[in-house]
């Protein structure tokens, strides 16, 4: 390792210490799996929906699942995994190597089209709904995952934030119960590893389109496009884990190794979503960091815009895993690759040392 890189990974860690020994706010939740009794998705059932509230059995202090397997143990396939895994036998994929995480499998299964096919989404509702939420996790990638050294148009989504109406199905947003809605998405293409943002409206049951008023999705690269994106409007200093220095510098396309690492380390991951203060006002707020510094800040959301009723609903669940779309091998080869998810944790506020801009006060925000 050059000198110069070694003092940017060491002033990388010191910042990471510093905010996580400072982390303040109300904590909402949260969650390292290492108490968790064993789980898969198909250990129990091997229904797509699985519910608390009817019946089925879910990690500790989680709601709901809504999970695709192809290939599993309790699907004849001794040597395969369920998209889902919270096992103590994988304490070489939790955080430190001890304890437990969601594992999450990707199986590369086709149907001819651009099908959606391994699905491991976890559902964490909320107690009430809240104006605004940070989330934040650590994520860690197999040694084999595809992306690491190809690019394709295939893409998993990995994180959801979102708002619910208590009562509808909440893994379907066009059957009306959900909005607005986040999603973080994994993907690699030819344009180099991408952050795809998805957005969708509110209230419930109006708007999930926004009217065509603000873009449904953003696929923004590492690079170029984290500009300006720092607090104060500086550059983050994001460390490029491959060639060293900064990757807000780097003007080629940025591959998986570059943010994520090319060995076992975790990436520490974060989210803040605030609702914007009135229905259609454009001034919501979506800000993402990754290893403590911030590559994006969205001010201008109309995350609720005006309905008939005109009001406004706050942030009530939070999701991890979910989709893939993923089919680089054929079907026969059961191919999978993995990521992990551990330490997870909600907040109603920003950690001190990332707040700088005070919050809209709660605007008509019920509780469910």
């Amino acid at each position: 390792m050059n000198y110069h890189r070694y003092l940017v990974l060491l002033s990388a860690a010191v910042i990471s210490l510093s905010v996580s020994s400072k982390s303040v706010g109300d904590l909402i939740f949260e969650e390292n799996f290492d108490a968790q009794p064993d789980f898969t998705s198909t250990m129990h059932s091997t229904e797509k929906a699985q519910k608390l509230r009817e019946g089925y059995t879910l990690p500790a202090g989680w709601d709901s699942l809504y999970q695709g397997t192809q290939w599993s143990p309790e699907l004849g396939y001794p040597n395969n995994h369920a998209s889902l895994e919270i096992l103590a036998k994988n304490s070489d994929k939790a955080y430190g190597g001890e304890g437990k995480s969601a594992v999450m499998w990707r199986e590369s299964f086709s149907l001819s089209w651009k099908n959606w096919a391994s699905d491991s989404q976890l559902v964490k509702f909320l107690e009430k709904q809240y104006p605004q939420l940070y989330v934040e996790f650590y994520i860690r990638f197999s040694p084999n995952f595809y992306s690491r050294e190809n690019a394709s148009n295939f893409m998993s989504k990995v994180f959801r934030v979102g708002s619910w109406d208590g009562k509808g199905d909440e893994f379907s947003g066009f059957q009306g119960a959900l909005g607005p809605i986040y999603l973080w998405d994994y993907k690699r293409d030819v344009y180099g590893l991408r952050s795809v943002h998805s957005f969708r409206g509110g209230p419930w049951g109006e708007n999930y389109t926004f009217n065509g008023q603000y873009a449904q999705d953003k696929s923004l690269n590492y690079g170029s496009h984290t500009k300006g994106q720092a607090e104060e409007g500086g550059d983050p200093k994001l460390i490029d884990q491959v060639y060293g220095g900064f990757l807000s510098d780097v003007n080629s396309a940025i591959g998986h190794n570059q943010v994520f690492g090319a060995g076992a380390q975790w990436t520490k991951v974060a989210f803040f979503v605030r609702m914007n203060s009135t229905p259609g006002k454009a001034d919501g707020v979506l800000r993402q960091w990754v290893n403590n510094q911030r590559i994006l800040n969205l001010e201008d959301i109309p995350w609720v815009q005006t309905s008939a009723s005109n009001h406004m609903v706050g942030w009530n669940y939070i999701g991890i895993g979910g989709n893939d779309y993923f089919q680089p091998y054929p079907n026969d080869e059961r191919y999978e690759d993995w990521y992990a998810i551990d330490n997870l944790v909600v907040r109603s506020t920003m950690p001190s040392l990332l707040q700088d801009v005070a919050p809209n006060p709660p605007v008509d925000i019920g509780v469910q």
